[in-house]
């Protein structure tokens, strides 16, 4: 039978700051919090213009008055405010309902990445990876905005980062071990593509890439990710169940995963890069592919 797996308990560990998240957006709706919104904004704050535009994009709180919004998120970017760059960013690429302007929303998109806005970063590298019709493809531009975001705390980025290191692509040196450490860091998230940094540990460690070859660790690694979801990681248990290649030989077994490698996902799920990343549904197209 296969060992036992560790719990997973990233999302419970994230419940509380969830909750607190939650209160904090239900107090900003209040009408002691909106008053005072609304008077940092008329003195100036881009901070407060940028969440109050929040507020009338959604109706929370106020009438829903997308007009007001824009104008209050124009008024934020004007001061450099990251979030409202970025905010701007996604008008322009017509998520609003608006005419789409790409070349302006890379600009601002752009800008927004540069003030340090770690989503803003994110969705950059990716339209460098993908190639857009505003961006085209460029590897070392992807890899860049990828470290940034990383730093910035994006397990997205630092999943695709290790990929980087794995494949050595895009002026990142080769280096499996350093891709190891991305992969560890990243394996144990609640993110997406926690289940890929699994399949790709399981690869390093079956292989002995950067780390000792311990057959036991990468069917351990196999193992989760498979449970998790993946499904190369499924077909790949499933092949070594048939096997008998770091499990018990099995074939009832080997049926069963690769049965659910074919079953158990979306299709755009079980979709590679060029690069063999897995981010998630979430990221899966170019920001600016439009």
């Amino acid at each position: 039978m296969a060992p036992p797996l560790p719990p997973r308990s990233g999302l419970r560990h994230r419940m509380p700051a969830l909750l607190l998240a939650l209160a904090c957006s239900s107090a900003l709706a209040g009408p002691a919090s909106l008053a005072q919104l609304q008077r940092e904004a008329q003195q100036g704050s881009a901070a407060a213009r940028y969440e109050l535009a929040n507020l009338y994009s959604l109706g929370t709180g106020v009438a829903l008055d997308r007009s007001k919004s824009l104008q209050l998120y124009e008024q934020a970017a004007a001061s450099g405010h990251g979030p409202a760059l970025h905010a701007l960013s996604r008008h322009h690429r017509g998520q609003t309902g608006g005419p789409t302007d790409l070349p302006r929303a890379l600009e601002l998109l752009q800008r927004s990445a540069e003030k340090g806005h770690t989503p803003a970063q994110l969705e950059l590298a990716f339209a460098y990876l993908n190639g857009t019709t505003a961006a085209p493809r460029d590897a070392a531009q992807a890899f860049r905005w990828f470290g940034k975001a990383a730093s910035g705390g994006s397990v997205t980025a630092q999943c695709m980062l290790a990929d980087f290191y794995r494949d050595g692509t895009g002026g990142a040196p080769k280096d499996p071990k350093r891709a190891h450490t991305w992969y560890v860091k990243t394996a144990g998230s609640a993110e997406p593509c926690a289940s890929k940094s699994q399949y790709e540990l399981y690869r390093l460690y079956e292989a002995g890439s950067g780390v000792r070859r311990d057959l036991a660790e990468a069917t351990r690694w196999l193992q989760e990710s498979a449970l998790a979801g993946n499904p190369m990681a499924q077909k790949t248990l499933g092949q070594n169940y048939a096997r008998g290649h770091g499990v018990p030989q099995d074939d009832t077994l080997a049926q069963v995963w690769l049965k659910r490698s074919r079953e158990g996902v979306a299709p755009h799920d079980d979709h590679e890069h060029e690069m063999r990343s897995f981010s998630g549904p979430r990221m899966a197209a170019s920001p600016l592919g439009r």
